[in-house]
């Protein structure tokens, strides 16, 4: 089973027209193609600058690039996560560090209820691209700061961190007032990793781990490893002006991979499930996959001489099958696991 995401029409056609304005289209490869790898170089020599929003080139590297991979990113977690119910009773999203509001934008189209997009976006010609060109989206304010007396309702309210939390050095307090923390990182060792102490503080603070977690123990791969990461893999199912831009760039994107954390101060419902969160380990003998579903460190183990054929992709939900055998640390399956 592939988790496999396409660059949704709602947000292709608000970049076709956006481009536009500066007199291109989604067929001009290798224009869009500069715009993206003069961003990234700007990025590599400026690791904490802000983005520079007054650039037209800057723009147009996030409409043709940056927008199309970070919501095919947010289409994998809303998928695996929809069924908890996180947004249950929320009426308000704080999104800080808005930028083209992606991450506001997909929730809005796939949440099974209203919601109200606060965008905290220091730029102002995002608003502009935002209310010009995205007509679908409609944010309830926008704000280039944001205090506690700016949340409307704390009890209803999430706090939304899409690529934004890493520039800074801890949560911010007005967030900290909201009922539920959302947060999107890099799928990097140090951002995955942080984010993972993130976690231990929030619970701390009566925060309760409703995703990618389907436990409130000690995360395993924090305290048991020094190198594990906690990160959720989707593929890309790129249209052709993006494939054919990429061949004018040296990165690639068949797959996407990001690391999130939901937290609410709502407890969270108890998930009788385990989490992949590890790729599958080809070994002599046997093969095995990094899971999570409590504070030891397991694998899921399938030995090669029960036959078992199975492909589970990172980042989703799994039954352990009865009869499976605990020896050391591996989970020792003697069929196939359910993928719920």
């Amino acid at each position: 089973m592939i988790r496999s995401y396409g660059f949704p029409a709602y947000l292709e056609k608000g970049s076709e027209k956006a481009l536009q304005s500066y007199g291109l289209t989604l067929q001009d490869s290798k224009s869009l193609a500069e715009a993206v790898l003069r961003l990234s170089d700007f990025f590599i020599q400026n690791p904490d600058g802000t983005t520079p929003w007054k650039e037209k080139w800057a723009q147009v590297a996030y409409l043709c690039y940056f927008l199309p991979l970070n919501s095919i990113r947010l289409q994998g977690i809303q998928d695996q996560t929809r069924h908890l119910g996180f947004w249950q009773n929320i009426e308000h999203v704080y999104d800080f560090g808005a930028g083209l509001a992606t991450a506001s934008q997909v929730l809005a189209q796939q949440s099974e209820q209203i919601l109200n997009f606060h965008l905290i976006e220091q730029g102002l010609e995002p608003e502009k691209i935002i209310t010009s060109f995205f007509s679908d989206f409609k944010a309830a304010s926008w704000n280039t700061g944001i205090n506690a007396s700016s949340i409307r309702d704390p009890k209803k309210s999430v706090a939304l961190f899409s690529y934004s939390l890493t520039e800074l050095d801890k949560i911010p307090d007005w967030a900290l007032q909201c009922e539920g923390l959302f947060i999107i990182e890099p799928s990097t060792s140090e951002d995955s990793r942080r984010l993972l102490q993130f976690r231990e503080e929030l619970m701390g603070q009566n925060y309760s781990a409703w995703a990618p977690c389907t436990h409130q123990d000690l995360c395993p791969l924090l305290h048991q490893s020094k190198h594990d990461w906690c990160h959720d893999r989707v593929h890309f199912n790129a249209p052709a002006w993006f494939a054919k831009m990429e061949q004018h760039l040296p990165m690639k994107n068949r797959t996407l991979t990001m690391s999130y954390l939901m937290m609410r101060k709502t407890p969270a419902k108890k998930i009788q499930a385990a989490r992949v969160v590890g790729d599958q380990l080809k070994e002599k003998g046997k093969d095995r996959q990094l899971i999570c579903q409590g504070p030891e460190r397991e694998f899921l183990t399938w030995m090669h001489k029960e036959k078992i054929e199975q492909e589970i992709p990172r980042g989703v939900l799994i039954e352990i099958p009865s009869g499976t055998v605990k020896v050391a640390n591996e989970l020792r399956v003697k069929q196939a696991v359910l993928v719920l």
